[in-house]
C-alpha cells in the first residue's frame, strides 16, 4: 500500500509541475513578440549555412565558429524551413515572393526577422525543460508536493528569464546542462537500486537509460564544449556517495562498462554534432576545449563599477559581483540556507538524494571556479554562466520548502507564505516594468536598474534597437540618413521600407569626412550614448527611469 500511495504521490507531483510549467509557457508566449533582435543572432543564423556549406563544399570554418555548437541552430533553422513551407502551400498569397522587396537586402532582413521570430519560440519553448528539471531535481531532494514552487523560483530569476527568448546559446546550453543533472540524478536513482545484482551490457534497461544518457549529454556537448564534464559529474557523484574506498572501488568496477556506454553514447553523438570535428574528432575536441576556455577571439571591453575594463583583464570577482548584483535577495539567502542545509543534513539524505545534491552543487561551482583559478575572458556579465542559475534556484526552492515543513505553527507558516508571495510579487512587477528588457534586471539592494546607469551593463545585447527604430519609422522624415551604434542589422529588420531611410553602421561613418546623420540610435554600451554631443536626445528607450536606448536628433538647418 506504501508504494502505491508513493506511485500516486509521484504523479501528483509532476501533473503539478506541468500544469506550473504550462502557466509558465503561456505567460512567455504571450509577449514573446516584442523582443528585437540581440547581436549574436545573426551570426548564429548564419552559422548553419557555413556548416551546411562545408558539408556540401568543403569550404573552410573559421577557427572561430568552428568550435562552435551547430545543432540548436539547425534545428531552429529547419523548424523554420518547414513552417515557411506549410504556410506556403497553404496560404501563397501570403508567401515571401509576395512582399515586393525592391533589393536583395530588404529581403535578407524580412528574413532575419522571420527567422529569429520562429527562434525566439523555439529558445523558449526549449527552455522549459530547465524549470521542468529544477521542480524535478527539487522534488529529489525534498519529496514534497511543493517541489512545483521550483518553476516559478527559476521564472523569478530575471535574468534567466529575460535571456530564455532571444539568447541563442547560453540559455540552450543551460537547459540541456540541467536536464542533464537532472536525468543523471534518476539513472543513479536506478543504478542504486540494481548495485546488488549483476548485469551485461545488452538489451536491457540499464544499458538502455545509460546509452540515453550518453546521448543526452552529447546533445548538451553539441551547444557548447563544456557539456562534456557532466561525464566526471555523474561518476563523481555516482562515487562519492559511497561510504569508503573499499565501496568506491567495488562500484567503479561494477559499473564501469556502464560508464562506457554512456562514454561512447556522448562521443559518437558529439562528433555528430559538429561537422568540423569529423576529419580529427580527437584533435578538433582538445582545440575547442583549450579555445573556448580562453576564448581570446573576443578583445572588447566591459563595463564594469564605472570602468571599461578589457574582458581578458576583468578582476576575479566580476562573475561573483554580478550574481549579488541582479539575483534576488532572498533567492541569495535562501541558497546559502540550502547549501548549508545539505551540508548538515547529508548522512540522513537517501543515496539518491547525496548524489543529486553533488551533481546540483557540481553544476554549480565546478565551471566558475575554473574560469576564474585560469583567469578565463569574461564578460557580459553572467549570461556565460546561465547554466549555474537553475542549480542555484533547485538549492533556494529546496530551502523554502524545507524550512515551510520545519515549521510547525500554522499562523507564522501563513506568514511566511504571505511573505514570499509579496516578495514574489515584487519581482514580478519589476519584471513587467523592464519588459521586453527583464535580462537587465539589478536588484533592489543594488539600486535597481537606475543604480546600473554607466556603472554595469544594462542592454549590451542591443534588444533596444527594435524600439527606437519602431520610433524613427513613425517620427522621422522620409529619405532620412539614420546612424546605428550597435547590431545595425537588429535596426534594419525593423525599419519601415516606405520611409526610404538610408542605414550607415557607426563604425563605417567617416568622422570629420561624413556630414551629421539626420538620426543617430546608439544602445547602452561602451561609450556610445556620447557620440555626436551637438545634437539632442529626442526619444529615449526607457525603463525604470534608465535610457537603454536612445535617438539622437541632428538637426542640420
Amino acid at each position: 500500500m506504501k508504494i502505491i500511495y508513493s506511485i500516486k504521490n509521484i504523479g501528483k507531483t509532476y501533473i503539478r509541475i506541468f500544469w506550473a510549467t504550462l502557466l509558465v509557457a503561456i505567460i512567455g508566449l504571450s509577449g514573446i513578440s516584442q523582443y528585437g533582435i540581440t547581436w549574436d543572432e545573426q551570426m548564429n543564423i548564419d552559422m548553419v549555412k557555413w556548416n551546411l556549406e562545408y558539408l556540401r563544399d568543403g569550404d573552410p570554418l573559421s577557427e572561430h565558429f568552428r568550435h562552435h555548437g551547430f545543432i540548436f541552430n539547425y534545428t531552429s533553422n529547419l523548424i523554420y524551413e518547414i513552417q515557411y513551407s506549410i504556410k506556403k502551400s497553404l496560404l501563397p498569397s501570403s508567401a515571401l515572393s509576395k512582399q515586393n522587396f525592391r533589393t536583395t537586402a530588404e529581403r535578407n532582413f524580412y528574413i532575419l526577422k522571420e527567422k529569429t521570430r520562429v527562434k525566439h519560440v523555439v529558445t523558449f519553448l526549449l527552455s522549459l525543460l530547465s524549470y521542468i528539471s529544477v521542480a524535478g531535481l527539487v522534488y529529489i531532494l525534498t519529496r514534497s508536493n511543493l517541489a512545483w514552487l521550483g518553476v516559478f523560483i527559476l521564472a523569478l530569476f530575471p535574468r534567466f528569464w529575460g535571456h530564455s527568448f532571444f539568447n541563442p546559446k547560453d540559455i540552450p546550453f543551460a537547459t540541456l546542462f540541467t536536464l542533464g543533472t537532472f536525468l543523471g540524478a534518476r539513472l543513479l536513482n536506478y543504478y542504486f537500486q540494481k548495485e546488488t545484482q549483476t548485469y551485461k551490457i545488452g538489451l536491457n534497461k540499464i544499458t538502455v537509460y545509460s546509452l540515453l544518457y550518453g546521448i543526452a549529454i552529447g546533445l548538451a556537448t553539441g551547444v557548447r564544449v563544456a557539456g562534456f564534464f557532466l561525464l566526471f559529474f555523474l561518476i563523481i557523484s555516482h562515487l562519492l556517495v559511497k561510504a569508503n574506498l573499499k565501496d568506491i572501488y567495488l562500484t567503479f568496477i561494477r559499473f564501469s562498462k556502464f560508464y562506457l556506454v554512456i562514454f561512447l553514447a556522448w562521443a559518437i553523438t558529439t562528433i555528430s554534432v559538429y561537422p568540423a570535428s569529423w576529419a580529427k574528432p580527437v584533435q578538433w575536441f582538445y582545440e575547442a576545449v583549450f579555445s573556448l576556455s580562453k576564448y581570446s577571439v573576443w578583445d572588447n571591453t566591459a563595463l564594469f563599477n564605472g570602468q571599461q575594463i578589457p574582458g581578458r583583464s576583468l578582476p576575479w570577482y566580476y562573475l561573483p559581483s554580478y550574481l549579488l548584483m541582479t539575483v534576488p535577495v532572498l533567492f541569495q539567502i535562501s541558497f546559502v540556507v540550502g547549501l548549508i542545509w545539505i551540508i548538515f543534513k547529508y548522512n540522513k539524505l537517501t543515496p539518491t538524494q547525496k548524489a543529486c545534491a553533488i551533481l546540483v552543487i557540481l553544476q554549480i561551482f565546478t565551471l566558475p571556479l575554473i574560469a576564474i583559478i585560469k583567469q578565463s575572458t569574461m564578460y557580459d556579465e553572467i549570461r556565460h554562466f546561465l547554466f549555474i542559475i537553475p542549480g542555484i534556484a533547485v538549492l533556494a526552492t529546496t530551502a523554502l520548502i524545507w524550512i515551510y515543513q520545519s515549521i510547525a505553527n500554522k499562523y507564522i507558516k501563513l506568514f511566511l507564505a504571505t511573505f514570499l508571495t509579496l516578495y514574489i510579487i515584487s519581482i514580478g512587477l519589476d519584471m513587467a516594468a523592464l519588459h521586453p528588457y527583464e535580462y537587465t534586471y539589478f536588484n533592489r539592494a543594488y539600486g535597481g536598474l537606475k543604480a546600473a546607469h554607466r556603472q554595469q551593463e544594462t542592454d549590451y545585447w542591443g534588444l533596444s534597437l527594435k524600439e527606437g527604430m519602431e520610433w524613427l519609422n513613425k517620427n522621422a522624415q522620409p529619405n532620412s540618413t539614420i546612424l546605428v551604434a550597435g547590431p545595425i542589422f537588429a535596426a534594419q529588420a525593423f525599419t519601415d521600407r516606405s520611409q526610404n531611410f538610408t542605414i550607415i553602421h557607426r563604425d563605417y561613418f567617416a568622422w570629420g569626412k561624413d556630414p551629421d546623420p539626420d538620426y543617430y540610435l546608439a544602445i547602452s554600451r561602451y561609450d556610445y550614448f556620447d557620440f555626436f554631443p551637438q545634437c539632442p536626445v529626442v526619444y529615449s528607450v526607457l525603463r525604470q527611469d534608465t535610457p537603454l536606448g536612445i535617438v539622437k536628433h541632428c538637426n542640420k538647418k
